[in-house]
């Protein structure tokens, strides 16, 4: 199992995206592999707010669109949207305190704990940095 990084669905979503090349073939490929795609509902919700913003994207999807794509992306076969669940809340906790971990680092070490919950074993995201300390995946940066 693979888990998705929100940074990849962005880079899935916009086709004049600098790396949507590179992120459809990555995503491809792990498919091909026979590996689930394990997108949370926090990279979901992280998505949304992401690609409607126009801060960020000129221009932006509306809601509407950010909607239409990550439900389209959902219904292929491979994504999964795992459970969050306490044990993966506390473990979140726990790697906070561990890796003295800021404010920052709040989320990523939230998706990480739910995908080590859910089973995955790799993550793709084009932020490996901000996995490293955990040591638990094989990351995939496209």
């Amino acid at each position: 199992m693979t888990g998705l990084d929100c940074n990849i669905l962005v880079q899935l979503a916009f086709q004049d995206h600098p790396a949507n090349l590179a992120a459809i073939a990555a995503v491809k490929a792990e498919v091909a592999n026979g590996n689930a795609l394990l997108v949370p509902s926090l990279v979901i919700n992280e998505f949304l707010h992401a690609v409607t913003d126009a801060k960020r994207f000129n221009p932006p999807l509306t809601i509407t669109e950010a909607l239409d794509w990550i439900e389209g992306f959902l219904r292929n076969s491979a994504a999964k949207i795992p459970d969050t669940s306490a044990a993966s809340s506390q473990q979140t906790l726990q790697w906070i305190r561990k890796f003295n971990l800021g404010r920052k680092r709040i989320l990523d070490t939230h998706l990480v704990a739910i995908l080590h919950s859910a089973g995955a074993r790799r993550l793709m995201t084009s932020n490996p940095a901000d996995f490293a300390v955990f040591g638990l995946f094989e990351v995939i940066s496209p």
